[in-house]
């Protein structure tokens, strides 16, 4: 039962939404934008332990539904989730670190 519910939340976000379509309660930095989060050396320290937190949940439930997980080193995740942050530093920083993981598990 477990696994069609963690494949039913990964499906459905991984299907682009818009604010008017769905709100996400989420606390933390993951909330404020790429900018904000690039801002200064204590902020990226604190976006960096959300960003491993958050990919780590995203692993636990690609693996718990039986699909592949982005198995990437920490310093690597943090790389390509700036290089998302670079084409749109005004889009919210979980949305970035959604997109890289996304990208990087149909590599």
């Amino acid at each position: 039962m477990l696994k069609p519910v963690l494949f039913s939340i990964l499906i459905c976000a991984a299907a682009p939404a818009t604010a008017a379509e769905v709100t996400i309660s989420m606390t933390g930095i993951g909330r404020m934008s790429c900018a904000h989060w690039q801002s200064s050396q204590q902020l990226h320290a604190e976006g960096t332990a959300w960003i491993h937190g958050f990919w780590t949940g995203l692993n636990y439930v690609a693996v718990a539904s039986e699909q592949s997980q982005a198995d990437l080193d920490a310093t690597t995740i943090v790389s390509e989730v700036d290089k998302t942050c670079a084409q749109k530093p005004s889009q919210v920083l979980a949305s970035a670190v959604w997109s890289t993981f996304v990208a990087l598990v149909k590599k």
